[in-house]
């Protein structure tokens, strides 16, 4: 069976959806729609779709389809995921999966109501040695895990394209563009334990300084209204905590780092995505009185996008249960919505108080 798919949105996130498609079998993308007509007809030439649409409301109307990539800025992922869930059809949104908590419930129970299928484009978790550490912690060889360490860090990488830099159309700053991939990634690996408290603090000390280079573009200083650094402390209902800090722009030791840290009673990992030097994952344990550490070699080199949309086809043809689950990322955004309300109040915020929507 053939799964025809519309993507909403074409800017460069689309362009990776629909060359990821492109490389599954029985997959054809048949239209695209765009805010922006001009932009969605250069998309569809480019890519040689046979129809492109200015309203994706209509685009859902006309096409025949299975599901549908949302691939637009955060601010724009409930509306079309709704509509699109709403019209019979499958969604794969890409991160974050709302701007808020009361968001993503929307999406999350429209789902549920309407018995299509809803993930999120949380891409790292396909990465071979993401996959393989979480065969040895569901397999017990880290024992119980209790603590998570995640960063998500640059020295300097304030994205000047897009409208990232504005909080009414992003939701924030680095928290909610790169913090939320480490945060899903590393609650996955822990298990996906549930938030109840939460401490955080956000900093804009760069991002609206007029005298602030950043060598990942250029953008208007006086329309930066988000965090250039955040941190936070979560403790969860399993009893495990875990520390997260999030960047743009910050005078750290490294340029970038993604490196996840977990530790079990039996075992210890940390995993750094996208490694290119060094080991990419260890597991650190002991035997006896020796202190023994693991680096597994040799893993699959992928195209993880590839991978993610060959495992998100498998589940709309009920091949595969969807590996990013709405549930898990109704919970990260609780999560990150937290970290923000509890830098604002000052305090620690209990996460069952503050979110109380539905489901």
């Amino acid at each position: 069976m053939t799964i025809r798919i519309g993507i909403i949105g074409c800017g460069a996130i689309a362009a990776i959806h629909i060359k990821a498609y492109r490389a599954i079998k029985g997959v054809e993308v048949v239209a695209c729609a765009d805010i922006s007509l001009e932009r969605a007809r250069s998309f569809a030439t480019k890519y040689e779709l046979p129809r492109a649409y200015e309203d994706y409301v209509q685009m859902l109307a006309s096409e025949k389809l299975d599901a549908v990539s949302v691939c637009t800025p955060n601010y724009a992922h409930c509306e079309p995921t709704v509509k699109a869930l709403e019209a019979g059809f499958h969604v794969l949104t890409e991160k974050p999966i709302a701007m808020n908590a009361r968001e993503a419930a929307r999406m999350l129970d429209t789902a549920r109501r309407t018995g299509r299928l809803l993930t999120v484009g949380h891409h790292m978790r396909f990465q071979p040695a993401a996959r393989f550490l979480k065969r040895l912690i569901a397999a017990g060889d880290l024992g119980q895990i209790y603590f998570g360490r995640s960063h998500a860090l640059r020295r300097r990488g304030v994205p000047g394209w897009g409208e990232f830099h504005i909080k009414s159309k992003s939701g924030g700053g680095p928290l909610i563009d790169i913090g939320v991939h480490t945060l899903d990634l590393i609650i996955w690996l822990m298990g996906s334990p549930v938030p109840t408290t939460v401490t955080g603090s956000v900093f804009t000390k760069f991002g609206n300084r007029p005298d602030f280079y950043s060598n990942w573009g250029d953008y208007k200083r006086e329309e930066y209204d988000v965090e250039d650094f955040a941190c936070g402390f979560v403790k969860f209902a399993d009893g495990s905590a875990l520390l997260l800090e999030a960047s743009w722009a910050a005078h750290l030791p490294v340029h970038e780092s993604y490196a996840q840290v977990i530790l079990g009673d039996r075992g210890g990992a940390q995993f750094r995505p996208f490694c290119n030097e060094g080991a990419p994952l260890e597991i650190l344990t002991a035997r006896d009185e020796a202190l023994v550490d693991i680096r597994p070699s040799a893993l699959p080199e992928v195209d993880v996008y590839e991978e993610e949309m060959k495992h998100w086809i498998a589940s709309i043809r009920g091949e595969a249960e969807v590996l990013v689950k709405p549930e898990e990322s109704l919970n990260i955004q609780r999560l990150i919505d937290a970290i923000y309300l509890s830098s604002e109040r000052g305090r620690e915020v209990v996460v069952a108080e503050e979110f109380k929507e539905n489901p």
